[in-house]
């Protein structure tokens, strides 16, 4: 379902590079953070409006070995998807959750 190749927002990538910088935290592993707090909250992303002008990740890098885990959560949450419907998807939900820890100033505040 998910695509090899996954673009996040530009707003979001602007924003991870301020967290990685405050906390030292990777990119990839703060997606991995905030893609779990949208879909823990129920956000419901709107495909039309995802932007994905920003970083490109490769699956493995984004999701590592949990990717199947991911996934499997993304069609719980919203059913069978086309590899572009489950991009728009998780690029929503990973814009929702980087909102969510955008204050983190430390390590401490991601947890």
């Amino acid at each position: 379902m998910l695509p090899n190749r996954l673009h996040i927002s530009k707003h979001a990538t602007d924003t991870l590079k301020q967290i990685k910088g405050r906390t030292g935290v990777t990119p990839n592993i703060l997606c991995r953070m905030a893609l779990t707090l949208s879909l823990e909250e129920g956000h419901e992303p709107n495909p039309d409006t995802v932007d994905l002008t920003g970083q490109e990740f490769n699956l493995a890098t984004l999701l590592g070995d949990a990717a199947l885990v991911y996934e499997s959560l993304l069609k719980q949450a919203h059913g069978d998807l086309t590899p572009k419907q489950a991009q728009q998807m998780l690029a929503g939900h990973i814009d929702n959750g980087v909102g969510k820890i955008k204050h983190a100033k430390n390590v401490g505040d991601l947890i």
